[in-house]
């Protein structure tokens, strides 16, 4: 195998522009391919474009992972505020001798601070059981998010809570014995 050499790409290069018209179109031929290959065969030794075609690559995949991983944080902070919310909309409503509206006022105005508009998509139950003296709380969000590419993803939100009336009691409540 033949090593071309620069300058013999050069001269072949300078030999293409310079066509005189009697050559026949064999001979054409033959030095554009001369020339092609020559050209390839410098460009392929040649490294300038390599950072462009890393990047090219790998960009796409790294802009993937950072996506995936505000994805979860922000399930995982909707996770822990309908937690909390429920959480101290529940006691509240235990402090107050099972008032389940301030509860649920409690509950929604936290999920708004913490969500923003988000916190419209919940669904919120407080309920008292004066049978049993407690008060029982409940979060959920079963949303799907449209991705493009990827489709519809779930964002499965529960949580729940279950308190105890704050007040003394001597003794079990009736039946459950």
């Amino acid at each position: 195998m033949r090593i071309h050499s620069c300058k013999e790409s050069d001269e072949a290069m300078s030999q293409l522009s310079n066509f005189p018209m009697s050559q026949t179109t064999h001979q054409r031929s033959f030095h554009l391919a001369h020339w092609l290959i020559g050209a390839l065969a410098h460009w392929s030794h040649d490294d300038r474009g390599q950072d462009l075609v890393e990047w090219t690559v790998g960009l796409p995949v790294f802009l993937i992972l950072c996506a995936g991983i505000v994805f979860y944080a922000w399930m995982w902070w909707n996770q822990v505020a309908a937690a909390a919310a429920v959480h101290d909309g529940t006691y509240l409503a235990a402090m107050r001798g099972g008032d389940p509206g301030a509860g649920y006022a409690r509950t929604q105005r936290l999920l708004r601070s913490a969500v923003g508009g988000f916190a419209n998509s919940y669904s919120i139950s407080i309920d008292a059981d004066a049978g049993r003296r407690s008060v029982s709380g409940s979060v959920r969000n079963n949303r799907l998010f449209s991705l493009p590419y990827l489709g519809a993803l779930p964002l499965n939100i529960q949580a729940q809570s279950f308190q105890r009336l704050e007040q003394f009691y001597g003794g079990p409540p009736a039946g459950w014995w």
